[in-house]
C-alpha cells in the first residue's frame, strides 16, 4: 500500500513539473468544476464491499477481547469460508505473550443487500486449536454436518 502511495506521489510531482515547464500558445478553455469533488480513498468500495467481513471481524475481536491473557491478543488470520447471504468467516488471534494458545473463531452471519449489522444475528464459536479450519467434530467453519444417524435397537 505504501509503495502505491509513493509511486502515485512521484507521478503527481513529475506531471506538475512537466506542466509548469510547458508554454501554451493557444488560449486555454475554461475548466468546468464539478459541484461536488470526487470521493477520495476507498470509501465507495468500502461501503459496497467490506461491511459484512468487517462486521464478522469485529464480532470475533469482541470475543477475543474477553479471553484471559497475560499479553495482548492481536489479529493474525482471516479467511472467507462462505461469501453468500449466509456468510462464514474464519478469524484467528495470536497473543504476544509466549505460550498462550491461538484463538480461532468461526463467525457466521446473514449478509444480504440492505442488512443492518446492528440487528443481524451473528454466531461466533470457538474452533479447535488442532489445525486451521477443523473443529473438534471434524466440520470446517461454515460447513454444516448433519448429526450422526443413531440406529434403533432391534
Amino acid at each position: 500500500m505504501k509503495s502505491i502511495l509513493i509511486t502515485g506521489a512521484i507521478a503527481l510531482v513529475v506531471c506538475l513539473a512537466v506542466a509548469a515547464t510547458k508554454t501554451v500558445a493557444a488560449p486555454q478553455a475554461q475548466q468546468i468544476v464539478p459541484a461536488t469533488p470526487p470521493p477520495e480513498g476507498l470509501s465507495e468500495l468500502n461501503a459496497l464491499t467490506f461491511a459484512c467481513p468487517r462486521a464478522g471481524l469485529n464480532a470475533a475481536a469482541r470475543q477475543a477481547a474477553k479471553a484471559p491473557s497475560q499479553g495482548t491478543y492481536q489479529f493474525a488470520y482471516f479467511k472467507i469460508v462462505s461469501d453468500g447471504h449466509h456468510a462464514a468467516y474464519e478469524v484467528h488471534f495470536k497473543s504476544n505473550y509466549e505460550g498462550e494458545p491461538e484463538l480461532r473463531y468461526c463467525v457466521e452471519m446473514y449478509c444480504q443487500q440492505g442488512w443492518d449489522p446492528n440487528t443481524t444475528k451473528t454466531t461466533v464459536r470457538m474452533m479447535s486449536t488442532q489445525r486451521a479450519g477443523v473443529t473438534a467434530h471434524g466440520a470446517a467453519c461454515g460447513v454444516h454436518v448433519p448429526p450422526p444417524v443413531v440406529r434403533r435397537a432391534k
